[in-house]
């Protein structure tokens, strides 16, 4: 029919269906003869250049979701391939011969009540297949399903979540709930869909009276009335239908296998013999009894209608296209009026979040984690989002509750296991953060940060050889990792081997020129090397890069310390201390300045602020200690030496709380 070659292989055989932005037709591969697939065209309803790199990126995204998804069970529809060509969208869909289910249920006559039930229990299974990867089909409806040829198996067809994305229109508006059509599709929003599908079948409605059957809505409630004139129906059956329907999402069901459960218990309880049951008319052809509760039922409905999706969602795509560039600014700006328009946007909160942790404001991204996890409980991501957040606000134990709860939600995302061992290593439990690290590994071999950080962990537990193998694997998935080279680099220091270290340290510098951690640690291998021209010039370079680093000073503090140099020691830890007052090491290493000048009084003022900012500084007690010794203050001493002695031990630093032992013992000789 058509001799042009779609992708360069897919020849046009029939049109299926043509709608405005939407065309379906029936094709073969040119590489496979004989073969027959389905293939969707979309057309984007905005090209605009900026809106179309949008698109495109959220396409490839949820077709690459839907591809994998598709392949797990024998009854959807498969995505076999999917790309685009000359502005327009397309997806190559698997061909199932059979008839849709409006060939079953619209023809006027009312199906049986065990017809209905084994109907919703097939497509609820698959329902809960497809919601157990966080997918929503969002156009469930009767032409959406067919009945396979070859097994006479219901399949469920044509996800709207991808068409929606490239056009922004949304399908038959007989099964989308109000939440949906507000931008703000849940889960049940798929088992609202179905519930209206079974109230079809069981009325025996046709095409255009679904229609009809939807304006005939409790005035107060927004319910549907519809079991008025069925008097012989299961009530139990009845139930579970209205609850599927319900017009509030909260207090329908919550999952298809909550459905699946109820609708097994009316076969587990219904011990009668099957009645025949008669004929129904349609309830709206019998008004009597039931008009005051669908008097002004249409209008009522219509009044509840929300404004149109589309500037919401615009303005949503904006807010992310602007957050790839980095407008983390202009993002936010977009995502709030995209929630002025829909405060219950689960999504644009996420966003949102994401674009002030961006700008390093984790109060507030910690907040619209909350509010992204209030509208979609399920959200695993969000949970992970608000980890990372709760973490870099210090709160450790949170941060893990969060990942702990993206876990369970998604046990495969390799990232959480990632951010919940960086928060195992804050709260000194190397042992889970190890496991969790050995986890993402696991899921995601090629994750080059877990090995970093596995490393990292490695090398404090003292296993260097396990951290420079762990340095090694990351070098060699990207040699261009500066601070993979770093972290080898003080892994071979630590291991005594300063030849390698060194040679590290200048393959981060080459990657990184501005690299001041790397600098730093070089320059210590100069001056521990006698090369104090070079050690000078690294410090040097380090201040030139960030003139208020304190630790840089406190390094080129103890170079000019090593050289005999204690008044530039002194005037570099003054320098320290101005920049950060509560860093006990500029106070202690000053204090050795002060002492090596012959100042024992400015020496102990030091020694006792260095304590007095960090409680647990062992070698302050014991530098402290020393001075007392000197000044003939005997007991002052042996108590420094004492709390010198417990806090080395307690971290077993044993050969330091021997020298603290040996002092006590001669001053108590």
């Amino acid at each position: 029919m058509n001799s042009h070659l779609l992708d360069a292989r897919y020849r046009i055989l029939a049109v299926l269906s043509a709608e405005e932005l939407t065309q379906t037709y029936l094709v073969e591969d040119f590489h496979l003869p004989e073969s027959q697939f389905v293939l969707k065209q979309l057309h984007p309803a905005n090209k605009n250049p900026q809106d179309l790199n949008i698109l495109r990126r959220l396409f490839t995204g949820e077709a690459e979701t839907l591809e994998k998804l598709t392949q797990g069970h024998n009854q959807i529809q498969k995505l076999i391939a999917y790309f685009e060509e000359n502005e327009e969208f397309y997806l190559v869909q698997e061909f199932i011969p059979g008839t849709p289910l409006t060939e079953e249920i619209f023809l006027g006559t009312p199906l049986e009540e065990e017809q209905v039930i084994h109907l919703l229990l097939e497509l609820l299974e698959i329902l809960a297949f497809i919601h157990s990867y966080e997918v929503i089909h969002q156009d469930i409806k009767p032409s959406n399903i067919i009945r396979r040829e070859s097994d006479n198996k219901l399949i469920l067809i044509d996800f709207g979540t991808i068409r929606e994305i490239v056009t922004t229109t949304v399908g038959n508006l007989e099964y989308i709930p109000i939440e949906q059509l507000q931008g703000d599709t849940q889960y049940n929003s798929d088992i609202y869909a179905l519930g209206i599908i079974a109230i079809a079948a069981l009325l025996g409605l046709t095409v255009n009276e679904i229609t009809i059957l939807l304006s005939n809505k409790n005035i107060l409630t927004g319910e549907i009335v519809w079991r008025n004139n069925m008097p012989q129906i299961n009530q139990e059956l009845a139930k579970i239908i209205d609850k599927m329907v319900r017009f509030d999402y909260r207090k329908r069901y919550h999952s298809a296998n909550d459905v699946i459960d109820d609708l097994k218990q009316i076969n587990n309880h219904d011990d009668e013999p099957e009645k025949q049951k008669p004929k129904t008319q349609k309830p709206w052809l019998i008004l009597t009894g039931i008009a005051s509760c669908i008097t002004l039922g249409v209008a009522a409905w219509f009044f509840l209608m929300p404004k149109p999706v589309g500037d919401a969602k615009l303005l949503y795509l904006q807010g992310v296209d602007k957050y790839e560039k980095g407008d983390y600014q202009g993002a936010i700006k977009d995502f709030n009026q995209a929630l002025e328009i829909n405060p219950k946007d689960a999504k644009a909160y996420n966003a949102r979040g994401d674009a002030f942790y961006q700008l390093k404001d984790y109060q507030k991204a910690q907040l619209d984690a909350s509010k992204a996890i209030q509208f979609n409980s399920k959200d695993a991501n969000a949970y992970y989002d608000r980890g990372f957040s709760h973490y870099q606000l210090g709160k450790y134990k949170e941060a893990i509750a969060d990942y702990t709860k993206a876990i369970q939600l998604n046990a495969k995302n390799p990232y959480a296991y990632y951010g919940r061992g960086l928060a195992h290593v804050e709260l000194k439990d190397p042992q889970k953060a190890m496991a969790d690290f050995n986890k993402a590994i696991a899921l995601q071999p090629n994750y080059s940060g877990a090995y970093l950080q596995r490393g990292i962990l490695h090398r404090r537990l003292g296993k260097t050889q396990a951290a420079i193998q762990d340095f090694d694997t990351v070098i060699e998935m990207n040699p261009l990792d500066a601070q993979a080279f770093l972290q080898r680099g003080l892994t071979q220091f630590a291991n005594n081997d300063r030849e390698s270290a060194l040679k590290d340290y200048n393959s981060a510098i080459e990657l990184n020129p501005k690299y001041i951690e790397a600098y730093l640690n070089r320059g210590d291998i100069y001056s521990e090397l006698g090369k104090n021209l070079e050690a000078t010039e690294d410090y040097n370079k380090a201040l030139e890069l960030d003139s208020k680093s304190f630790i840089a000073y406190i390094h080129r503090g103890m170079h000019r310390f090593s050289l005999g140099n204690y008044q530039g020691a002194i005037a570099d830890y003054n320098e320290a201390i101005k920049l950060n007052p509560k860093n006990g090491t500029a106070y202690n290493n000053r204090g050795n300045a002060h002492l090596e000048s012959g100042n024992k009084k400015a020496a102990i003022a030091d020694y006792t602020k260095a304590i007095a900012v960090r409680p647990n500084y062992a070698l302050a007690y014991y530098n402290r200690g020393l001075v007392r010794v000197k000044n003939g203050d005997k007991k002052g001493a042996i108590a420094d030496f004492q709390q010198a002695a417990k806090i080395f031990k307690q971290r077993g630093q044993t050969s330091s709380y021997k020298d603290a032992q040996k002092e006590i013992k001669n001053l108590q000789n």
